[in-house]
């Protein structure tokens, strides 16, 4: 179940460590481990490191997050 009131942010994969579990650097160079949600692995398949992905956290902690799917490029 998401959290209520997510905060969004935009993270760079760094490495994959297990299934659908990545480790991620948010912008202000902060590591979090970042999960890919069931629904959406088919969707996105497996993450290369350096992709920009769209990232959903809890106000609560900081130290983990959702993928929410990859950050449009610009």
């Amino acid at each position: 179940m998401p959290a209520p009131n997510p905060i969004y942010a935009i993270g760079t994969i760094l490495e994959c460590t297990g299934p659908r579990v990545y480790r991620t650097a948010l912008p202000n160079g902060k590591e979090i481990l970042a999960h890919v949600p069931f629904k959406l692995v088919t969707g996105l398949g497996l993450l290369a490191p350096r992709t920009k992905v769209k990232l959903e956290l809890t106000a609560y902690d900081f130290s983990t997050g959702r993928i929410a799917g990859k950050a449009e490029e610009s």
